[in-house]
This record gives structure tokens, C-alpha cells and sequence, in this order.
């Protein structure tokens, strides 16, 4: 089984550090923000013609590529 998130996260955190210091990493944390919009409403628009046989199809194929 792959990583947990807070394996994930503590990786990411050391990465990082490693490559920008404490300093340019916490900046670089600081530079994300929350999303916008509702992704639940863009989600049944986007994805309102397909369905989820279609939707895993797809997914194997790119697995295959």
C-alpha cells in the first residue's frame, strides 16, 4: 500500500525545506489559497453525459498508455 497523508505531507514538508529553507518553504506553503466555487455543481454539470462504466474505462485505458 502507498503512504499515508501525513507520510505525504511530512515528505513534501522535507523536500521543501531541503530545497528552499525554512523561510522560502513556508512562503511557498503561504502561496496557496482556498478554492472558489462549488466543484459538487461543476461536478454533475461536467461529468452529466458520461457514465461511471465509461467513466473507468477511460481510466484503464490511460493505465494501459
Amino acid at each position: 500500500m502507498g503512504m499515508t497523508f501525513a507520510e505525504i505531507k511530512n515528505k513534501g514538508w522535507d523536500a521543501l525545506v531541503k530545497e528552499l529553507g525554512y523561510s522560502g518553504a513556508t512562503k511557498f506553503i503561504l502561496l496557496y489559497e482556498s478554492g472558489k466555487g462549488n466543484y459538487t455543481r461543476e461536478r454533475k454539470e461536467l461529468f452529466k453525459d458520461i457514465t461511471v462504466e465509461e467513466i473507468i474505462t477511460e481510466v484503464k485505458r490511460n493505465r494501459k498508455r
